[in-house]
């Protein structure tokens, strides 16, 4: 009887082990991609980097901004900026630490590199509507 019940709990030992270490080795070779963001800041200008932004605070371009977010950019970063595939996370460290100008710069110039189009086809104003919005993601 304990025999029986010795190799039930091996089993299961075993069984639950095997488990953590085929999952283990799935995350550990999961893809690891670089974080997109760091390398357009880099290429910011240091006078776009020190921009302020005109409306920044304003609950009526935070709703604005969300109204465009949700318009433009939720397609590719999901509904509520946590990102979609390798579309990166807009409430990342990157972005809540990046200045206002530095977004602004970006939603300008895009980064085709990392997927990034330019949205320079929106007003300035838009723009910085935008980036209130995204400053206000945690």
């Amino acid at each position: 009887m304990l025999t029986q019940s010795w190799k039930c709990v091996v089993s299961v030992c075993f069984a639950v082990g095997g488990f953590l270490l085929f999952s283990g080795l799935i995350f550990a070779d999961a893809p690891q991609f670089p974080d997109p963001h760091s390398e357009w800041l880099q290429r910011v200008p240091e006078n776009d980097r020190a921009r302020g932004n005109p409306f920044a605070n304003d609950p009526q371009a935070i709703r604005a901004g969300q109204k465009l977010f949700q318009q433009n950019c939720a397609s590719c970063h999901g509904k509520t900026a946590e990102g979609k595939g390798k579309r990166p996370n807009l409430r990342s460290e990157t972005i809540r630490q990046a200045t206002p100008g530095e977004l602004q710069w970006l939603l300008t110039n895009g980064s085709l590199k990392a997927g990034m189009p330019s949205w320079s086809r929106l007003p300035e104003q838009q723009r910085w509507q935008l980036v209130t919005y995204l400053k206000t993601l945690n």
